[in-house]
């Protein structure tokens, strides 16, 4: 498992950050891929749920707030079980978990003593590209520095809806969650039942695109 920070202010850049993180995962190196908010053009897995996210095997979480997601649970108990399943079982399960955070104090102490990557997202004036600065472990420092990557935005804003609020984290037994594919916000998701059906789906979707030219 590998636990990887996106950390800034309001409209710094995180879930556009996060997004594309997730997107190069699929694209690239062919993860599945789990979100707790809606992507468009992309396949993935929706959780919303405790059960669910203990579920997860074998790929990249997109969590938008992950934290303040996980603590607006009543119970404490559940915080702590995550907290738990986090560092004791998922390094196990072959996931990496990549969460937006507006200060990295907010996080849980012996989370952050495991991070593996904390990153830096600086969106230009115009908001084209973003330029994201990564440092090793949850205490970053110049001597942590690992690189910075450029990416151009357009796209990628276009692949979640920036308006959108968390639902909150729930404990309740909720229906198992098919595959989901949806192009954009105006259209109806299409659902598979299998990942291999809904990634073919998604490729023959981006065969429109030159990517090179466009992210």
């Amino acid at each position: 498992m590998v636990l990887f920070g996106v950390v800034g202010e309001l409209g710094a850049g995180k879930t556009l950050t996060l997004t594309f993180l997730g997107w190069k995962n699929w694209f690239y190196r062919d993860k599945v891929i789990y979100s707790n908010y809606h992507l468009y053009k992309i396949p993935y897995i929706y959780i919303d749920s405790v059960e669910k996210l203990d579920s997860m095997r074998e790929g990249f979480f997109l969590a938008d707030e992950f934290w303040l997601w996980i603590d607006s649970r009543s119970a404490r108990k559940a915080l702590n079980k995550v907290v738990a399943d986090i560092l004791l079982k998922s390094r196990k399960r072959g996931l990496t978990y990549c969460f937006t955070a507006q200060l990295l104090d907010l996080l849980d102490k012996r989370v952050r003593k495991v991070m593996d990557f904390t990153a830096y997202p600086v969106l230009n004036p115009h908001e084209s590209v973003c330029k994201t600065s990564i440092f090793r472990t949850g205490y970053p420092r110049n001597s942590n520095y690992l690189r910075t990557f450029y990416f151009r935005t357009p796209v990628i804003f276009n692949l979640y809806d920036h308006r959108e609020e968390i639902e909150p984290l729930t404990d309740k037994e909720l229906p198992k969650n098919l595959i989901v594919f949806q192009e954009n916000p105006d259209t109806k998701p299409i659902f598979f039942p299998t990942w291999e059906e809904a990634d073919a789906y998604a490729r023959k979707f981006w065969k429109k695109f030159d990517v090179k030219k466009v992210i």
